[in-house]
C-alpha cells in the first residue's frame, strides 16, 4: 500500500521505458483486459477508503453515483462545441456559474467559467489580470504579482507560463497573509494580489478584507483562491461556525476560484473561475483568426473541453442542493473540531493556525521528530498530505471521517510515544507530493 505520494525526481517526469507492456499488433480481449487493469491497481489506495486523508472528498456513494452517471452520459461531448452541437452542456455551465455566483455573493454583473481544475483557474485569473493592466497602460516592465507564503503552487506556475514575477511574502504565526509585508512588495507593474479561503497547507483562510482594502488603494486585481473553500465556507456560516469574511462580498474581490471536483463534489476535472465584472472575460479569452477556420475563441487555457466534468458538476449541485451542502459541511466541522480538540491533548505535537475549513495541519514540538511520527502513522495505514515547512501532516477530512477520529487519535498518541523513545526509522520524512 502506498500511502504517500512518492518524491518528486528524475524517475518520476517521464513513464517512458518503465514497463514490460509493448504495443501489441492485437489488442487484448476485454475479459483480459480489465484483469490487467485489476493487476495494475493492486498497490492502489481505494480513494473512498476511511483512512484516506488525503484529497478524498466522498460525499457518500449516493452523490457519487450520481457524479458518475452524469459524465458517462456526456462523455462524447465536447463544451467547445457547445454552441454548434450541445447547447445542454452551456445551458448547464450557465446554470453552475450562476448558482456559484449567488453562492459566493457575486453582484449582478458577475460572469463565470467552467475549467478543468483550480490551476487553470488560477492561471486565468492571472492571464485576466496581467492583460488588464497592459490594456490601461499600467506596465512599465515584467508584470509582478503578489502572494502570501502559503498560496498554492498554481500562481508559480501561472508566473512561469505567462512571464509574471511572483513575490511570496512570509505569513504571521497563524499561517495566515499579512497585508502590510505584501504591501511593501507592492510596486509600479504589480497587476495582482491574492489570498487563500483557506490556504491549502493547514486550512487557515486570509484577511480578504484587509487585503481587499490594499487592492482598492493600490488600483490592483485581487484574486481570493477559493478552490478547496468555495462550497465549504459559505455553508458553514450558514450553520454559524465563524469565517472569516472572504467572497465577493468583500470591497476589492476581483476573481474567485472554487473547485467543483472538491467540496463541490463533481467528478474529476471541473473547476470555476468567477469573475465580479463580466467586463473582464475580454481579457480571460482567447482569440486568433490567421487560419483556414476562421477566429477560434476560447475561455480557458484547454481547447476541447469535456462535456462530462460539466454534466457532473450541474447533476451533483441540482442533486444536493443547498442543504445537501449544509448538511455535509456539519459532518465535516463536527469532525474537524473533534479532531482538534483530541490534538491538543497529545503531548508533542500541536494544530497549526485556526483552521475554518475541512483542513487541518499538525506541528511537533522539539520532544519529538515529525518525520518519524509521519513514518509510524503511515505504517499504520494512513494517508495523509506532507507538510515541509514546518514539517507537519496536512490533514484533508470528509464527511465520513467522524467515524475514524478515534481511532487516529489512538495511533497519533501511540506514534509520538514511539517517537519519543527512537522506536522509529523516520521513513516518513522524504514524503512530498508528485508523480
Amino acid at each position: 500500500m502506498h500511502s504517500i505520494g512518492p518524491t518528486v525526481g528524475k524517475e518520476n517526469v517521464s513513464h517512458r521505458n518503465r514497463s514490460n507492456m509493448q504495443f501489441r499488433e492485437d489488442g487484448l480481449s476485454r475479459d483480459d483486459l480489465l484483469t490487467c487493469m485489476a493487476d495494475y491497481r493492486n498497490e492502489d489506495l481505494a480513494w473512498d477508503d476511511p483512512r484516506n486523508l488525503k484529497a478524498s472528498y466522498n460525499a457518500g456513494t449516493d452523490v457519487s453515483d450520481i457524479a458518475w452517471e452524469a459524465y458517462t452520459a456526456y462523455r462524447g461531448d465536447n463544451l467547445l462545441y457547445g454552441k454548434m452541437m450541445f447547447p445542454s452542456l452551456l445551458r448547464m455551465a450557465d446554470e453552475i456559474v450562476g448558482k456559484a455566483a449567488e453562492m459566493l455573493q457575486a453582484g449582478e454583473h458577475a460572469a463565470g467559467t467552467v475549467t478543468s481544475g483550480g490551476t487553470e483557474s488560477i492561471v486565468l485569473a492571472v492571464k485576466a489580470a496581467r492583460d488588464r493592466a497592459r490594456a490601461l497602460g499600467k506596465l512599465t516592465g515584467r508584470p509582478e504579482l503578489v502572494v502570501p507564503m502559503t498560496a498554492h503552487p498554481a500562481f508559480n506556475k501561472a508566473g512561469a507560463l505567462l512571464d509574471v514575477e511572483v513575490r511570496r511574502v512570509a505569513v504571521d504565526g497563524d499561517f495566515r497573509a499579512v497585508p502590510a509585508a505584501m504591501a511593501q512588495e507592492i510596486g509600479a507593474d504589480t497587476i495582482m494580489i491574492a489570498g487563500s479561503a483557506p490556504a491549502y497547507p493547514v486550512g487557515c483562510v486570509d484577511p480578504i478584507g484587509e487585503l481587499g482594502e490594499l487592492a482598492l488603494e493600490h488600483d490592483l486585481w485581487l484574486h481570493v483562491d477559493a478552490c478547496v473553500g468555495g462550497f465549504f465556507l459559505p455553508f458553514a456560516a450558514d450553520l454559524g461556525y465563524p469565517v472569516t469574511p472572504f467572497d465577493f462580498s468583500v470591497p476589492g474581490v476581483r476573481s474567485m476560484s472554487a473547485d467543483l471536483h472538491k467540496y463541490g463534489y463533481a467528478s474529476r476535472g471541473a473547476s470555476l473561475l468567477l469573475l465580479s465584472d463580466q467586463g473582464d472575460l475580454d481579457f480571460q479569452a482567447f482569440s486568433f483568426k490567421d487560419w483556414p477556420t476562421g477566429e477560434f475563441v476560447t475561455m480557458t487555457i484547454a481547447g476541447s473541453r469535456p462535456g462530462g466534468a460539466v454534466a457532473s458538476s450541474w447533476a451533483v449541485m441540482t442533486y444536493l442542493g443547498q442543504s445537501g451542502y449544509r448538511e455535509r459541511v456539519r459532518k465535516i466541522a463536527a469532525a474537524r473540531d473533534a479532531m482538534i480538540a483530541g490534538i491538543s491533548d497529545v503531548d508533542g505535537v500541536s494544530v497549526l493556525g485556526r483552521p475554518e475549513a475541512g483542513i487541518i495541519g499538525i506541528g511537533a514540538d522539539d520532544t519529538a521528530d515529525m518525520g518519524d511520527i509521519r513514518a509510524g502513522m503511515s505504517e499504520r495505514g494512513w494517508m495523509f498530505g506532507p507538510l515541509a515547512d514546518p514539517v507537519g501532516m496536512n490533514l484533508l477530512l470528509n464527511q465520513t471521517h467522524g467515524a475514524i477520529v478515534e481511532p487516529f487519535l489512538g495511533d497519533l498518541k501511540t506514534a509520538v510515544a514511539d517517537a519519543k523513545a527512537g522506536r522509529i526509522t523516520g521513513a516518513g520524512k522524504d514524503l512530498s507530493y508528485g508523480s
